[in-house]
């Protein structure tokens, strides 16, 4: 794992800004399409605002995803299809049909079977989900997307899509659709974004390699695994 520390979340958010266009670049140089799998949460949205506004970004060759969704209305509050593409804008160069969200209006069961056909459909040539880039963040559990530690997905070798009974301890209380950690660890590279003081006790672990069991602390993905922190996450 690569740990980077930036002064604070503004510069946070611009790193990972740079690092998302730099991968993008480098996947259409080399394979034409970028397919990139978004995070929810509050963490990365002043990211998804830089790369909206970004007139150099590769947007038409870009393939846009989920890593997870609640199973609540589209236009919901807590939606992260909703909050995720408020924040990008959408920018006007990235085609509708480049745009694939998590059906979180279905129920968890039904979402999940739909974004997996969905997914083994775009992937089909690979036959796995080969995303260029995974962006997640940090729950105060440990939990990414909505893997919960003890949770399912985490023991799931088959499926690439899971559904999630809503947590008793995390907000909002709702059920969710989420990759298994298998699927993001098919993924070629993961961000891992972390901001806030309450967090830098669980990134000094995760730093340390003393959570093992975490959900975070198992990304394996193919090439790289970068975890970004601001200076309060990063602590002492």
């Amino acid at each position: 794992m690569r740990v980077e520390v930036f002064a604070d979340r503004v510069a946070l958010a611009q790193a990972a800004a740079a690092f998302t266009k730099d991968a993008a670049n480098r996947a259409v140089g080399a394979r034409g399409v970028f397919s990139l799998a978004l995070a929810g949460g509050s963490t990365p949205l002043e990211t998804y605002r830089l790369l909206g506004h970004d007139p150099a970004f590769p947007w038409a060759e870009t393939q846009v995803f989920w890593g997870d969704e609640r199973c609540v209305a589209a236009d919901h509050p807590d939606s992260n299809r909703d909050a995720a593409l408020k924040a990008l804008g959408p920018p006007e160069t990235l085609p509708p049909d480049n745009i694939h969200p998590i059906r979180g209006q279905l129920s968890p069961q039904e979402a999940a079977q739909d974004y997996e056909w969905r997914l083994k459909g775009f992937f089909a040539e690979q036959g796995r989900p080969a995303f260029d880039l995974v962006l997640l963040g940090l729950g105060l559990d440990g939990h990414v997307a909505s893997l919960f530690p003890g949770g399912p997905g985490l023991g799931e070798t088959e499926s690439w899509v899971i559904p999630v009974a809503a947590p008793s301890h995390v907000r909002p209380q709702v059920p969710r659709v989420s990759l298994s950690l298998w699927a993001f660890n098919q993924a070629r590279r993961v961000l891992l974004l972390v901001s806030g003081a309450a967090k830098a006790p669980l990134a000094a672990r995760l730093r340390g390699g003393e959570a093992p069991d975490l959900p975070a602390a198992r990304l394996r993905p193919q090439m790289e695994m970068v975890l970004y922190l601001d200076r309060d996450a990063a602590g002492d």
